[in-house]
């Protein structure tokens, strides 16, 4: 399961159940947050953060501890604060090392006393038991999928299904797995009754790459995608990796593109988070650019949980 760490000043809120060895966290109508709509619950969304072992390592000319220690302040300062915060994978900044998750523990310090539950997944550039050795009290004690790191977070109008694309440290190629993606199908079908929410760090890659070259998205797309379609209250599917803000509409999901909180690979594209606001009928992802002035800060896009 992704890990979840649930501050002291929510868990008497919150009821925990197991799901295939991860948590399934029940929110408390008491504890959602105020938002302009009355009965919202929000969710900050991160994705790439690439913290190294020291603060003062820099990439592509950016200080990624810096970059994650703005936006946990914009975070817990919000007045429509999270009650939950996902890091969507690539949590450390190339090999998964003890040191980078440790500099981690410590940029994400503010959500505990803010309430603010913590989830993180996989990205090809985290590694399991290093992450395990920073957050011991988080390791689960068992887990159905056999190395895989998945669980389901239920919220009152929506399930957000977290996946582990991990393939090998270092490796750019992402992987889910028989075994996984039958978890995930039979997840999805025990909770037909509200929205579903998929999140895999990795980018879906549906055409099979060049002999000799790699998989640089999800080796198996086809299968994800298989059970993705088949079921319609499948409302979105969320994935980072690429370092780029993009959305579009496959059938009857959309596919977000989430920013990095780190460095960019094109400078048009923005960095950032997304503050994702799920009411009844739909959630809105806001983009919230760490560059205030960039032309594309506070974008919007609507997903429907219409039938």
């Amino acid at each position: 399961m992704p890990i979840h760490k649930i501050p002291q000043s929510r868990r008497r809120f919150l009821q925990t159940t197991v799901v295939g060895g991860g948590a399934a966290l029940l929110m408390s109508s008491t504890q959602r947050l105020s938002a302009a709509e009355a009965d919202a619950t929000v969710i900050a969304l991160l994705s790439d953060t690439h913290i190294p072992s020291s603060h003062d390592v820099e990439a592509r000319g950016i200080n990624m501890t810096d970059n994650l220690q703005r936006v946990i302040g914009e975070v817990v300062d919000r007045k429509t604060r999270p009650t939950d915060l996902i890091i969507n994978g690539d949590c450390a900044y190339l090999k998964g090392l003890l040191g980078d998750y440790q500099n981690l523990v410590s940029c994400l310090a503010p959500l505990d006393p803010a309430g603010i539950s913590l989830h993180l997944t996989m990205g090809n550039h985290d590694d399991r038991q290093p992450l395990y050795d920073a957050l011991s009290d988080q390791r689960p004690a068992d887990a159905q999928v056999m190395a895989k790191h998945v669980s389901v977070i239920e919220t009152p109008h929506a399930n957000f299904f977290l996946l582990d694309s991990l393939f090998q440290v270092n490796v750019v190629t992402g992987e889910l797995g028989a075994a996984q993606i039958d978890w995930l199908a039979k997840q999805l079908d025990a909770r037909a009754d509200k929205p579903a929410i998929v999140m895999t760090h990795h980018t879906p890659q549906f055409t099979e790459p060049a002999e000799g070259k790699p998989w640089t998205g999800i080796s198996d797309t086809a299968a994800l995608m298989e059970v993705l379609e088949s079921r319609k209250h499948v409302k979105a599917y969320l994935y980072g990796h690429s370092h780029h803000w993009n959305h579009s509409q496959r059938g009857h999901f959309q596919m977000i593109n989430l920013p990095p909180v780190a460095y960019v690979f094109n400078d048009k594209s923005p960095n950032g988070w997304v503050e994702a606001v799920l009411t009844p009928g739909e959630m809105r992802l806001e983009l919230q650019t760490l560059d205030p002035k960039h032309p594309r800060s506070g974008e919007t896009v609507m997903v429907s949980f219409a039938s």
